[in-house]
């Protein structure tokens, strides 16, 4: 699902990339630490990725391979205009078309909340992990879509409301392993680190 105009300006400014750089990749560099996990040299996808930002910060980890998509074509332009040197691609985290078993990370900023259909993406994100493979993995849950739908006027699409138990319920179904969960900001905004076993 694509972002109304009033939220495309609030993901693109200074402000959203502060948040992602000093709270939300903050916390997945800690949740790493903790568990003694390197990701230097892995193959790396970051589902999601908008104009490129959260992928650059990615890159301090030393992939072998780091690759973003996002849905919207003008993210993606932004994406590549802004850092060139990077692997960028228009694409759906429905359907990623990559290979399965291809990925030992994948970085997902707060986009499921956006997808109706946000089950069958964790799915996705399973198949194209390869065993032990991480995910890494902030949302918000219900509450916090509900008061950003209401009173910012953003579209999350009142399939994609889950609470915190659901969500987590549906990791573990899909085969997911929760190593680390921690509410970032608000009771409403959560970070991951789960494993496919």
């Amino acid at each position: 699902m694509e972002l109304n105009k009033i939220e495309l300006y609030f993901m693109n400014n200074p402000m959203r990339r502060w948040l992602q750089k000093n709270i939300e990749f903050k916390t997945f560099k800690e949740f790493l630490e903790k568990q003694h996990l390197s990701l230097e040299g892995k193959v790396i996808l970051d589902a999601g990725c908008g104009s490129g930002y959260s992928t650059k910060l990615i890159e301090q980890f030393a992939p072998t391979e780091l690759i973003g998509f996002d849905i919207m074509p003008l993210q993606i332009e932004k994406a590549k205009q802004t850092y060139p040197e990077l692997n960028f691609f228009v694409g759906n985290v429905l359907e990623t078309h990559l290979d399965s078993n291809k990925l030992d990370a994948v970085f997902v900023f707060g986009i499921l909340h956006h997808i109706p259909q946000w089950k069958d993406a964790i799915r996705e994100l399973y198949r194209v992990l390869k065993p032990g493979g991480v995910l890494l993995l902030e949302d918000f849950n219900k509450d916090a879509s509900r008061f950003f739908a209401t009173y910012m006027k953003f579209d999350h699409p009142p399939e994609a409301y889950f609470s915190w138990d659901e969500f987590t319920q549906h990791l573990e179904e899909t085969g997911f392993g929760i190593l680390e969960q921690k509410r970032i900001i608000s009771k409403g905004v959560g970070s991951f680190l789960c494993f496919k076993s």
